[in-house]
């Protein structure tokens, strides 16, 4: 398919930026009324807009949301304050992610789903915090992935992780200004809502590539799937075109994503791959919910039987 026209534009990225600054704004002038039921709207509201600042951190780490690199490392680094998340290491690590969809084992983010732990507390704790909505497989994934430097410098050669070490080291420094000068306002009026985005982080992420039967190399030298071979290791979960493309950016388009990964968010839905559409997004989370943590995150299409 020829998608040479749907190239990066900044009034298209910069028009996606709205409706998150409406959330931010109007989150926290509910929050900081006096009264329960506005602070309580307040911080659901907020807790939307925390979960648009990882899609936007997302968007920003391919370089294809602004024109520039220069206005997608400004932007990335402000939404990887928001999300924390660095950005350097988001952008490190989520290429090869997408170098390595299609290899579970070689995947950096999906590597250590290969086999359930043989702890049987770790698997009840999966089992119940998938159960009780506890985002411990969201927590994991970002601070595993994107903060452990011993793990990123498995992957780093020395260049790049000495700047991956730098970057973290600025972002913690950044953290304890904004607390030592906003601490009492941070944790009033945005944690909460933060804490509440993990929640719906976790339940937009586990859709992506959880639960699919994925090779897995055992060792073995294996060549990097192609982008349109990753399809089919990726999964898609279809809602309102409108929340998709305004509120969610196309992230919940996952199978374009990673057949074009350097296709802009607000073209993704001009794509079609011509393969069927679904699951519908209720539909995944009914018979997600439905399993086990331990079957549903470290288990496979092939074990349970269970496809969506």
């Amino acid at each position: 398919m020829d998608i040479s026209n749907f190239k990066s534009n900044n009034v298209k990225a910069f028009a996606s930026l709205i409706i998150p600054l409406a959330l931010l704004f109007s989150g926290i002038y509910l929050s900081i009324i006096d009264i329960f039921w506005f602070y309580l709207v307040g911080q659901i509201i907020l807790s939307f807009f925390f979960l648009q600042t990882f899609i936007l951190l997302h968007e920003c780490g391919h370089f294809s949301f602004f024109k520039s690199r220069f206005l997608n490392q400004i932007f990335g680094h402000f939404f990887g304050i928001l999300t924390l998340i660095p950005f350097y290491t988001w952008r490190q690590m989520h290429y090869l992610h997408h170098i390595w969809t299609g290899w579970r084992d070689k995947d950096p983010t999906t590597e250590k789903t290969v086999e359930p732990s043989n702890s049987k507390v770790i698997r009840i704790i999966a089992n119940i915090s998938w159960r009780f909505y506890i985002p411990i497989f969201y927590l994991s994934y970002k601070f595993s992935n994107y903060w452990n430097l011993n793990k990123i410098k498995r992957f780093m050669n020395a260049e790049k992780y000495r700047i991956a070490f730098v970057n973290v080291v600025l972002y913690i420094f950044v953290y304890a200004a904004l607390i030592y000068l906003f601490g009492s306002f941070i944790l009033a009026n945005l944690l909460p809502a933060f804490l509440l985005s993990l929640v719906w982080k976790e339940l937009v992420i586990l859709t992506q590539h959880s639960h699919i039967e994925i090779p897995v190399s055992n060792g073995n030298d294996v060549r990097p799937v192609s982008t349109l071979k990753q399809v089919e290791y990726s999964r898609s979960f279809y809602i309102n075109p409108f929340i998709s493309q305004y509120f969610l950016f196309g992230f919940n388009l996952h199978e374009v994503h990673h057949a074009y990964p350097g296709l802009p968010a607000y073209w993704l839905q001009n794509i079609d791959l011509g393969i069927e559409k679904k699951p519908k997004y209720s539909e995944w989370f009914s018979q997600a919910k439905s399993m086990k943590g331990e079957d549903y995150i470290f288990r496979t299409s092939k074990h349970t039987g269970i496809k969506f």
